[in-house]
């Protein structure tokens, strides 16, 4: 009933995504042609019809037709973005087959404009209602959660993003995960009847989350959930193996599933460099004066060079020195020595609020993170990407622990997933690793894309340390 029901509500969207392309195309049609084209000829019914049937397919096929609870709006900027691009290209096509060459190429980058601002300013809208309906309790779900110690982060996660609507109506888990969630949801003993508490209690979704799930709870839930028709979820460490880097691999006629835990696509990683290269050339050339203004800005402030250069650790333990402005005055790595036992950072990495050795200019550009942008040599030179962990010193490597060295398998990077978490001033050094190791698990051009919007966010608000 309920993906029933989803299914009904997500064609209607996609029906009215494909209705505001067909009067976006009126619009970009009357702007360039200064009159009314619909029903005036044949080839304008042609073009019209097209519109409706390409954009209701492409609604569907990005998901722009889909109401998230959980994903951010870069995710929504993207399925537009994504689905107009490819509709232009179709489109295009099309006038190219209905020989409607008196048409051209501007109206119908005009119709891309016009629909992708329509689009994206509506969805924000309804998003942006349904989050704050969520927030003041309305338009929710409750859900159970069977799960372990190891599903502590996500229900945290879920407590805080009041605006998903997600409600738990309890945590069924051992005296490890009641005793560390406290009075902040309902527990419930390991040993607890999860069949009667479905059938009982009022629940919409039952998320399984244990770190070493166990096949026959996993079938008796499942079970449950499909007989009293209840959404049945599972989270495991284990499906980040699997979200692009797994395939079938055939020996002889014997089918195995094999997982490499590193980002394999050929295609995908070559269009990340040319990206990278791309990107880091038209920076260079457009911030060239910002380059100046600040090594003009450490020359007048502090003696020593405007550059600072480190030896660093590539991918796979290559060492290449990487460039930064200066920001710290030029005895600082002397002066390290007697301010280690004022280190913030656990592990080998050294940190603290109130650094001494920053100078002025420094503090500045080190809280904008435009002492970073020399890097974007190193990213034109292939030692380093737009996108990837931050690369680390020798020393740091030497005392990692072999699970942490995953993390030098992908080129680094000038920003990361750490470098745009709202805690990252505050986050430990563990979870900084894992930070990383889960962006390799997980990678995706989209997912470096959105990294890199956050990183301007995160530019702008200065926070950075």
């Amino acid at each position: 009933m309920l993906k029933e029901k989803e299914r009904v509500v997500y064609n209607f969207l996609a029906g009215l995504d494909a209705i505001i392309a067909w009067f976006s195309l009126d619009a970009a049609l009357y702007l360039y042609f200064g009159q009314y084209t619909f029903l005036s000829n044949k080839d304008s019914i042609i073009l019209h019809l097209v519109v409706l049937g390409i954009w209701f397919a492409l609604s569907k096929a990005f998901r722009t037709n889909e109401i998230y609870r959980s994903r951010p709006y870069s995710i929504l900027l993207l399925n537009v973005l994504g689905a107009t691009i490819v509709g232009i290209g179709i489109l295009s096509l099309a006038v190219f087959v209905f020989n409607l060459h008196y048409i051209g190429v501007t109206p119908i980058i005009y119709f891309g404009g016009i629909s992708a601002v329509i689009l994206l300013l509506l969805k924000l809208a309804v998003f942006s209602y349904l989050k704050g309906a969520r927030r003041k309790g309305y338009n929710y779900r409750n859900v159970l959660i069977v799960g372990d110690i190891s599903a502590t982060n996500f229900i945290d996660n879920v407590l805080s993003h009041k605006e998903w609507g997600y409600r738990i109506v309890g945590v069924v888990g051992n005296q490890e995960l009641n005793d560390k969630l406290g009075d902040s949801v309902l527990t419930l003993p390991e040993n607890s009847d999860v069949d009667k508490l479905i059938e009982e209690k009022t629940i919409d979704e039952v998320i399984y989350c244990r770190e070493k799930a166990r096949m026959e709870d996993i079938m008796a839930l499942l079970t449950s959930c499909n007989e009293l028709g209840v959404v049945f979820r599972m989270s495991s460490p284990f499906f980040n193996m699997l979200t692009n880097k797994t395939h079938l691999h055939y020996f002889d006629t014997t089918p195995v599933l094999t997982i490499s835990n590193t980002p394999m696509d050929y295609l995908l990683l070559k269009l990340k460099a040319v990206f990278d290269f791309v990107v880091s050339f038209v920076t260079i050339t457009i911030l060239s004066p910002v380059f100046i203004g600040i090594a003009l800005g450490i020359k007048m402030t502090s003696k020593g060079p405007i550059f600072f250069k480190q030896k660093r650790v590539g991918m796979r333990g290559r060492k290449f020195w990487v460039y930064k402005f200066r920001t710290m005055v030029t005895n600082a790595e002397e002066l390290k020595a007697t301010l280690m036992e004022q280190n913030e950072m656990d592990g080998p990495v050294f940190k603290m609020t109130r650094d001494p050795r920053i100078t002025g200019i420094g503090n500045f550009l080190r809280k904008t993170s435009l002492d970073e942008l020399p890097q974007f040599f190193n990213v034109l030179l292939g030692d380093m990407s737009i996108v990837g962990p931050r690369p680390p010193v020798p020393a740091e490597v030497r005392e990692y622990e072999r699970w942490q060295l995953r993390r030098l398998s992908m080129k680094p990077g000038i920003t990361c997933v750490w470098q745009i978490s709202p805690s990252r001033n505050d986050v430990t050094f563990e979870d900084w690793m894992r930070m990383d190791l889960e962006y390799i698990d997980n990678w995706s051009l989209r997912l470096d894309f959105v990294i890199i919007l956050k990183t301007i966010r995160t530019m702008l608000r200065a926070d950075g340390r």
